[in-house]
């Protein structure tokens, strides 16, 4: 069995944060107490969002047989559009390669 999704999270987590600054985003829905579903979150948005020396970066983290969705898609789509970078990554070096080829490590 490979790595978790919860486990590489942390692990690009700690190695981005000595370049900026970087946090888990969720995405979801909950019930409320009175049984209320409430949804969280930009639907598609990447896993991490991170900024770096003043640049957006999100960082959409698979694992095993995960493949990005439409959504997800539409959501890259978007960042590049406004000049951020969006990585879609299965380790840490998939983060810290697309970050060194952009000058942001």
């Amino acid at each position: 069995m490979g790595v978790k999704h919860s486990d590489l999270v942390r692990q690009i987590l700690l190695a981005v944060s000595p370049f900026g600054m970087a946090w888990p985003n969720q995405t979801g829905a909950l019930k409320d107490q009175t049984g209320r579903l409430v949804r969280f979150g930009l639907s598609g948005s990447s896993d991490i969002i991170a900024v770096i020396k003043g640049r957006f970066v999100g960082i959409e983290v698979k694992v095993g047989r995960d493949r990005q969705r439409q959504n997800q898609a539409n959501f890259a789509a978007a960042v590049k559009k406004a000049g951020g970078l969006y990585i879609l990554a299965r380790s840490v070096d998939d983060v810290m390669n697309a970050l060194a080829l952009e000058g942001l490590a």
